[in-house]
């Protein structure tokens, strides 16, 4: 080998040493992924990359691993396999926000496991195919997209079809050393640019990283139920557009929000805020006050319409009294023999010893022989005018002129 030759061969695998090959670019963004979307630590401690017969991938899946289908570009399938101890990584990191340091134990893993680990893969692809940079390699790493879970070595064989496939195996070390898993790659060997070529890096979207965030980013359908309205079936089957309807007049505060069961778990207040309609919450469990302080809110309560009383006597003098018939009462008031029989009186206990009455004999007017005292004699009034007898017809003598009282 001359000189020149020997420079050149020196050259290409500095070149190469430099170059984003397959196995580089997986560690990278595997690396990247985690960190960035997911939080955790995960790093690529080793990378194999083999070609094998189609009919040979039965022989390199494992048992209890989690299988998955990727869709490719134009139609094509890749395979997934990925380790359970991976698998409980990725679960407890978006579940619960942290992994322990421990492998989680064997167990059968589900449709809902796979779901939870699509983010990874179809970032993982993606992310790949961009740091690529020749053509060879963007053909082996397209961007694949999850497909679906296979339940058994013997259908993901089935879903593999293709002659000849890329068998690339990673080994994954998981939370900074506490295990390691494994990560392995079928894909489909593919003619010269059949590959989809990516010019920028896709963005990639972050998927919530705990139980609670992604519950509480679920939408709920909730109905405002402003009022209620009862109407036999043959009136509601004719109703047309057009016809009104009458609510309660205080329905606007009084709404109700349901649920899709039916369930109430708020009341409020229907009104604006910056020009849309806007409903203000308030306690179900409170009682609804009225404006002045009033009694609670009846609105709801359906009573029973109150009966008039007759009356005998008219309703402005009586206020709706009921009629009484004055005739029928006795007024007459009861003979004495009708009375009831009252019970004799007992005898008084005689005086016991020497007790006697005083002798009340010294007192003035009360013995038997005195008499009473003579009263004086009234002076006789013959000097007093005597009065005209008005008997005789005779008049009134005149008063004259009396001046006019002046009344205040």
């Amino acid at each position: 080998m001359s000189i020149l030759q020997r420079k050149a061969q020196a050259g290409k695998q500095e070149h190469q040493a430099r170059a984003m090959s397959v196995p580089k670019a997986l560690r990278v963004s595997i690396a990247k992924i985690a960190d960035d979307v997911f939080e955790m630590a995960l790093a690529v401690i080793g990378a194999t990359q083999e070609r094998c017969e189609g009919d040979a991938i039965s022989d390199k899946v494992e048992e209890g691993a989690l299988l998955v289908v990727m869709d490719g570009p134009q139609g094509i399938v890749g395979g997934v396999m990925v380790g359970p101890e991976l698998v409980g990584a990725m679960i407890q990191q978006q579940t619960m926000g942290t992994v322990s340091k421990t492998a989680s134990s064997e167990r059968e893993l589900t449709s809902t496991d796979a779901a939870l680990c699509a983010p990874l893969l179809d970032a993982m692809f993606e992310r790949a195919h961009a740091l690529l940079e020749t053509d060879a390699d963007r053909d082996i790493l397209c961007p694949y997209k999850f497909g679906a879970r296979v339940e058994d070595k013997r259908l993901m064989s089935l879903a593999l079809d293709k002659s000849e496939y890329h068998v690339i195996k990673l080994t994954i070390d998981v939370a900074g050393g506490a295990y390691q898993s494994a990560l392995t790659l079928f894909l489909p060997v593919l003619e010269k640019g059949a590959g989809l070529v990516l010019a920028d890096e896709p963005e990639i979207k972050k998927p919530p990283r705990t139980l609670e965030k992604t519950v509480m980013n679920i939408h709920a359908d909730l109905t405002a139920v402003l009022d209620r309205v009862r109407l036999p079936l043959s009136e509601l089957g004719k109703l047309m557009p057009g016809d009104i309807l009458s609510l309660n007049p205080d329905a606007f505060d009084t709404v109700e929000i349901m649920t899709r069961d039916r369930r109430m778990i708020s009341r409020g207040a229907m009104g604006q805020l910056e020009g849309k309609r806007a409903i203000q919450l308030i306690d179900p469990n409170a009682a609804t006050k009225s404006s002045n302080g009033g009694s609670e809110d009846l609105g709801h309560m359906e009573l029973s319409p109150v009966q008039p009383m007759n009356s005998a006597v008219s309703e402005d003098v009586a206020g709706g009294l009921p009629g009484m018939d004055i005739g029928a009462i006795d007024h007459e008031s009861p003979e004495v023999s009708d009375l009831p029989d009252l019970p004799d009186l007992p005898d008084l206990p005689a005086l016991e010893g020497d007790e006697k009455l005083p002798d009340f004999s010294d007192l003035p007017g009360l013995s038997d022989d005195d008499a009473l005292p003579e009263l004086p004699d009234l002076p006789e009034l013959s000097d007093m005018p005597e009065l005209p007898d008005l008997d005789g017809g005779e008049d009134l003598p005149e008063l004259g002129d009396i001046p006019d009282f002046k009344i205040a």
